[in-house]
C-alpha cells in the first residue's frame, strides 16, 4: 500500500515538472496577489498599484502560505509547491478517512486519483481543493480520537475548524458533514440517553462557536446574499465535474465506469461496505448539492463544490470487497489514460506560455495593459483546433488569468486582480482602481475596433489573447492600436493617443445629450 500510494503521488505531481506556471484558471491571479503581499512597501512599483488589506476573511489559504514562501524560493517554484500540496491533500485525506471509517487499508481509496485533476482544481480553486483534504484529515482525527481521547479530539476539532475557516468555508462545512455522520452512527448504535447526546454535543461546541464568531465579524457577513440557483438540467451537467479535465467522452466514461462498478458492488451481497456514518455523509453531501445555489455572496460554483466532495467520498465512504483483478487493471489503465491526457495538455500549454512571454517581453514596469481575447463565439474553428489546455472539457475557458504574468514577471498593471474585500486581503489603489472598474471584464477583441465600446484611456498597451483567431492583426483597429509584436497565441499593441481622444469625445457627446 505504501509503495502504491507513493507511486500515485509521483504520477499526480508529474505534470508540475512540465511547466513553471500550471494551467489552472485562477492560479496566476492568486500568485500575483501573493507577489503583492510579499512585496509590501519594498517594491515601489507594486505599492503604487496595490496595498495589503488584511481582515478576518474566510478564504485566505494561499494568501497565508504563498507570501512567506516567496521570501525563500523563486516565485514559480513556490507556486508549484503549493499547487502540488493542493493536488495531494484530498487524495491523502480520502485514504486516511477510509482507513479510519473501515479500520483497514484498501487499494480502493487510491482510485481517488481518478478525480484528483477535477474541474475545480483546473479552475484554480486552490483554497477549496486544499480544504477538502484538510477536512477529510480532521474527520479522520475525530473518528480516531473521539472515544479514546475526547479532550484531544475536541482540541483538534477546534483548531482544525479555525484552520478550515481561514482556508475555505466550504471545507469547514464539509468537516461538519463528516463529523455529523460519525456522531449519528455512534448515537444510533448505542441508542444513547439524552445526557450522553448533550455531552457529545458539548465536545463539539468550541469547533462550532469559534468559527461562527469569526464569521459574524468578517467582511463577508454583511454582504448581500445575491443567490442564483441553477436549474436541475444544469445540476445534472455538473455531475461530470469531479471527473472533468480535457476530453469530455473520457470524463463521462470515467464517471460511468465508477458509478456502474459501485452500483454493482452495492447490489451484490457482501461486496461493498458502507458505514452508517459515511453513508449519511454521502447523503448529506448529495442533498446539499441539490439544495445549495450556484452563486451566493459573490462566490460562484457553490453547488459544484458539493459534487466534488461527493466525488472524493465515493472512494472514502464506500469500500468494495475483494475488487476483481480485471476491475483493478481497468481502473489503473483508466487512471493512466487520464493522466496521459493531462500530461499532453500541459505539454501543449508550454507553447502558449512561451508565446505569451515572448510578446510581453517588451512591457516595462508601471505600464498599464488592457486585456482582450478572441472568444470561442468569434472564432469557433480556431478554438476547436486549439490546444487541450485552453478549455475544460465542459467548455469553460482556462487561460483568462494568464496575463497576471504582466505583474508577476514585469511589474506592469493589468486590470483583473482579485481584490474583493470580503474574499481577498488586497485592495487596488487609485487611479488603477478606476481603470479596473472601466475595464469590467476581458473584452471580446471586436469591441476594440468599435468606437465607444472599450475605454482605453489610461492604458499604454493592449494584450490580445488567442491572436491567431483574428485574420488581419496588422490592420486591426488601426485608428486606436499599433501592433508591436505577435505570436500564434498573443499579440501586443500600443494604444494610440487618438484612442483616448475619441473615447473622451464620445463621452462628452453622451453627456451633452
Amino acid at each position: 500500500m505504501k509503495w502504491a500510494f507513493a507511486l500515485l503521488c509521483l504520477v499526480l505531481l508529474a505534470p508540475l515538472t512540465l511547466v513553471d506556471v500550471p494551467p489552472l484558471l485562477d492560479y496566476p491571479n492568486h500568485l500575483a496577489r501573493a507577489v503583492v503581499l510579499a512585496s509590501g512597501a519594498s517594491d515601489p512599483t507594486v505599492s503604487r498599484m496595490y496595498a495589503a488589506r488584511w481582515a478576518i476573511i474566510p478564504n485566505l489559504g494561499t494568501d497565508l502560505v504563498l507570501p512567506p514562501l516567496l521570501h525563500l524560493l523563486p516565485v514559480h517554484l513556490a507556486g508549484r509547491i503549493v499547487v502540488g500540496i493542493t493536488i495531494l491533500l484530498p487524495v491523502l485525506g480520502t485514504v486516511a478517512y477510509s482507513r479510519a471509517v473501515f479500520g483497514c487499508y484498501s487499494p480502493w481509496p487510491l482510485a481517488s486519483g481518478l478525480v484528483a485533476y477535477n474541474a475545480t482544481l483546473l479552475l484554480g480553486f486552490l483554497n477549496f481543493v486544499a480544504a477538502i483534504g484538510i477536512a477529510l484529515l480532521l474527520a479522520t482525527g475525530w473518528i480516531a480520537w473521539r472515544e479514546r481521547h475526547p479532550v484531544r479530539a475536541a482540541a483538534l476539532a477546534t483548531v482544525g475548524a479555525m484552520v478550515l475557516f481561514f482556508t475555505h468555508l466550504m471545507g469547514l462545512l464539509f468537516f461538519y458533514v463528516l463529523v455529523a455522520g460519525f456522531e449519528f452512527e455512534r448515537q444510533w448504535s448505542r441508542r444513547s440517553h439524552r445526557q450522553s447526546v448533550l455531552g457529545r454535543l458539548a465536545v463539539l461546541m468550541p469547533s462550532l462557536v469559534a468559527p461562527l464568531g469569526l464569521y459574524l465579524i468578517s467582511p463577508l457577513a454583511p454582504v448581500a446574499d445575491g443567490a442564483e440557483f441553477a436549474s436541475l438540467a444544469d445540476k445534472a451537467k455538473q455531475l461530470v465535474f469531479p471527473f472533468a479535465n480535457y476530453i469530455l467522452p473520457l470524463d463521462i466514461a470515467t464517471g460511468c465506469a465508477i458509478g456502474i462498478f459501485l452500483l454493482a458492488c452495492l447490489a451484490m451481497p457482501r461486496c461493498c461496505r458502507v458505514s452508517p456514518g459515511s453513508g449519511l455523509a454521502l447523503l448529506l453531501t448529495a442533498l446539499l448539492f441539490l439544495a445549495v445555489p450556484f452563486a451566493f455572496k459573490g462566490t460562484f460554483f457553490l453547488d459544484t463544490r458539493f459534487v466534488i466532495m461527493f466525488g472524493f467520498l465515493l472512494f472514502g465512504a464506500l469500500l468494495p470487497y475483494g475488487m476483481p483483478r480485471l476491475a483493478a487493471v481497468a481502473f489503473t489503465l483508466l487512471f493512466a489514460a487520464r493522466m496521459a491526457v493531462v500530461l499532453v495538455a500541459w505539454w501543449q500549454y508550454r507553447g502558449d506560455l512561451a508565446a505569451l512571454r515572448s510578446v510581453i517581453a517588451m512591457v516595462r514596469p508601471d505600464d498599464r495593459v488592457f486585456i482582450a481575447a478572441v472568444s470561442p463565439e468569434e472564432a469557433p474553428t480556431y478554438w476547436e483546433n486549439g490546444p487541450l489546455s485552453r478549455r475544460l472539457s465542459v467548455g469553460l475557458r482556462l487561460d483568462s488569468h494568464l496575463p497576471a504574468l504582466l505583474l508577476i514577471e514585469h511589474r506592469a498593471y493589468w486590470p483583473f486582480m482579485f481584490d474583493n474585500p470580503s474574499q481577498q486581503p488586497v485592495e487596488t489603489l487609485s487611479p488603477y482602481r478606476e481603470l479596473a472598474a472601466r475595464a469590467g471584464s476581458i473584452a471580446d477583441h471586436r469591441e476594440l475596433a468599435e468606437p465607444g465600446r472599450s475605454d482605453l484611456c489610461g492604458y499604454t498597451h493592449v494584450l490580445l489573447l488567442e491572436a491567431n483567431g483574428e485574420p488581419d492583426l496588422v490592420h486591426f483597429a488601426p485608428d486606436r492600436l499599433t501592433l508591436l509584436d505577435r505570436t500564434g497565441y498573443a499579440a501586443l499593441f500600443r494604444v494610440r493617443p487618438s484612442a483616448c481622444a475619441s473615447q473622451r469625445y464620445l463621452a462628452d457627446s453622451a453627456s451633452a445629450l
